[in-house]
């Protein structure tokens, strides 16, 4: 055993791992994917920092993946992991991999990067992102031993007194601040706080190309910090220090934004974090010198005001779906059809906070369509009722094109010739364009040979399938 990994090491020092007959190439500083665990067959990939060296121990950053691309979840960890001097080792799941398969591989998976790598004791934790990051909340307290905390990123396992946590364990959260979920996190930090189990949640703002990579860097400094006070590693004071002196500036850069209520957290924040280091008293002023500001206050407020709406909305919404979908409510839909552009004209608006809180509420009120959904497909199938959700769908979403779909379907089933034109001319008012696509709607076999289907087509899309003269 020992001579083998000591050939490993060689190798690896060389740049080259051997698998069995196959030798791949592996960098310091470049994510290698495509890995293969000779024992399960699963993939994964690897990144290790350009300041990785044999001769030192380091802490680990696991990750799964469920869509089976390990290398684009492995560069989302990249910049985060070169700049805090972490390992990341991301692992695909098998096709239709079962649940309890999946937690049994978890340990397969760790103990075989445990046989390639030096990895410091005390330091290995778990990433998620989305879907998967509930099963890194899950994994994480089933490895108590050997897993120290989680970053869960845009979906998160709720917590409970079922669930037994260790004080040593860390949970980081990151949202995006549109998130139906928003809440949620704060809940289970909440919670957990309450166990004296530490907790803290990052949130960012999300568009269409940016990542939470600044949220990562922050997550994983805060675990380098704990292990640092938990005597798991050497403290670093002139590392801390210089941690410290970073977070003040972003500090700064808030106020000078008129960021307050974010200035605000985040010293909060750097008095619990540093407090065991060093003296932090001077933060506390610094928090009753932000609170005092007017900017702060009328901040805080609107923060309150909107919080409060959408959990009055919350409720509203969910009584409100439950009663209309078990009567089949359909006069119903002209109240949220108002209710969603009410949204709508907040979304437009120039309050940042009223925009956040109604992207909020779309996004809830689309998983909780989309849950009934889910719902109605195990079941036998109710016309009026997989009706009422498709249409309630195109109003949460005037671009779900697959639900102007079904409705579509569904009328023509139902006869309904008059419903599934109007849906049509909807759904072409919004932008749809696959002109074929239009011809293959299960239960339009009459439809769409009218001319009344194809003049529809023929206005918005300038042709259509079947052609009538005027």
């Amino acid at each position: 055993m020992f001579l083998k990994k000591h050939l490993f090491f060689i190798i690896l020092s060389l740049g080259l791992i051997s698998y069995g007959q196959n030798t791949l190439t592996l960098r310091k500083g470049a994510v290698i994917d495509s890995l293969i665990i000779p024992s399960t067959g699963n993939h994964f990939s690897i990144y290790l920092p350009k300041s990785f060296d044999l001769n030192k121990s380091w802490p680990l950053l696991l990750g799964f993946d469920s869509s089976g691309n390990t290398g684009k979840t492995t560069h989302l960890y990249r910049e985060a992991a070169e700049e805090q001097g972490y390992i990341v080792a991301v692992s695909s799941f098998l096709e239709k991999q079962e649940a309890q398969k999946k937690v049994e591989y978890v340990s397969d998976f760790m103990n075989h990067i445990f046989s390639l790598f030096p990895i410091q004791k005390g330091r290995v934790y778990i990433a998620g992102v989305q879907e998967d990051a509930k099963l890194a909340c899950l994994l994480a307290t089933l490895y108590p031993t050997e897993v120290f905390g989680v970053i869960a990123i845009e979906d998160t396992y709720f917590y409970d007194s079922r669930i037994r946590i260790k004080k040593s364990f860390s949970y980081r959260g990151i949202v995006s601040i549109g998130n139906h979920k928003y809440q949620d996190f704060f809940n289970i930090k909440k919670y957990l706080k309450s166990r004296a189990v530490p907790a803290d949640v990052y949130v960012y703002e999300k568009d269409a190309v940016s990542l939470p990579n600044k949220q990562i860097k922050k997550a994983l400094s805060d675990f380098t910090l704990q292990a640092m006070n938990k005597g798991r590693m050497p403290k670093d004071s002139i590392w801390v220090r210089d941690l410290f002196q970073k977070e003040m500036k972003r500090v700064e850069l808030y106020l000078n934004h008129d960021k307050f209520l974010k200035a605000f957290d985040e010293v909060k924040r750097m008095r619990l974090k540093y407090g065991t280091f060093f003296n932090t008293d001077d933060l506390k002023e610094k928090q009753k010198e932000i609170r005092k500001t007017k900017e702060y206050k009328q901040q805080k407020r609107l923060e309150t005001k909107y919080l409060n709406k959408e959990n009055f909305l919350r409720e509203t919404y969910l009584f409100s779906i439950e009663e209309d979908i078990e009567v089949k409510e359909f006069e119903n839909l002209g109240w949220w059809k108002y209710q969603m552009s009410e949204l709508d004209t907040l979304i437009l608006g120039k309050e940042k906070l009223a925009r956040h809180m109604a992207y909020r509420m779309k996004g809830y009120m689309k998983y909780l369509v989309d849950s009934y959904k889910d719902q109605l497909l195990k079941e036998e199938e109710n016309l009026e009722e997989n009706l009422f959700l498709n249409i309630l769908s195109t109003l949460v979403d005037k671009k779900d094109f697959e639900s102007y779909r079904k409705v579509i379907s569904l009328s023509a089933r139902d006869q309904d010739n008059e419903t599934a034109l109007f849906y049509l001319e909807q759904m072409l008012k919004n932008g749809y364009k696959d002109l074929n696509a239009l011809y293959t709607i299960e239960g339009t076999l009459a439809l769409k040979m009218s001319e009344k289907y194809n003049k529809l087509i023929k206005k918005y899309l300038g042709n259509s399938k079947y052609f009538f003269s005027k």
